[in-house]
């Protein structure tokens, strides 16, 4: 779950740098904020579903970025695969145009077992991006079956400044 939420802002990331022409984002600092507002954890008992849904629901995180002209130039980039915790990420739609943003993408767990699905649905100007973010994390099997969390929640991006020098 962890993962989700630290390839997020790449997902931000990857969707500013596919633009291309009045499109394109501008290269500089993004910060990225996700909230995810529901979760859903079939099949576990409903104690334990409860106390999870209280950690990780309303929780914010933010982080902050550098964007590069050299990667707002290059749309096809590795910007999902420059971090450990994007590896093996395949990404079936990464469309941003005319001001809509539309990514989905799958990625294995950890030591390849599980994988999570996500989308992020949303708008975009040149210096900001928001839209809605699903992901269903399937964990791996264990005694009493695959493992499974729904969330959804918010994504938004904005650019903060330029990138230190």
């Amino acid at each position: 779950m962890k993962r989700l939420v630290l390839w997020a802002p790449s997902l931000a990331l990857l969707a500013a740098c596919s633009g291309g022409g009045s499109d394109q984002i501008q290269p500089g600092m993004w910060e990225t904020t996700t909230r995810m507002t529901e979760v859903e954890v079939p099949g576990m008992p409903p104690a334990v579903a409860e106390q999870m849904k209280a950690q990780m629901a309303n929780q914010t995180q933010t982080q902050s970025q550098c964007i590069t002209a050299e990667q707002a130039a290059n749309p096809a980039g590795n910007m999902l695969s420059q971090g450990s915790d994007a590896q093996g990420c395949n990404f079936s739609d990464s469309t941003f145009a005319g001001g809509r943003i539309n990514v989905r993408g799958t990625c294995p767990g950890p030591n390849g077992q599980g994988s999570a699905t996500m989308s992020w649905e949303g708008t975009y100007t040149a210096t900001e991006m928001t839209g809605r973010i699903t992901a269903e994390v399937q964990g791996p099997a264990g005694t009493a079956g695959p493992q499974q969390i729904r969330m959804s929640g918010t994504l938004s991006s904005r650019r903060t400044g330029d990138c230190p020098a």
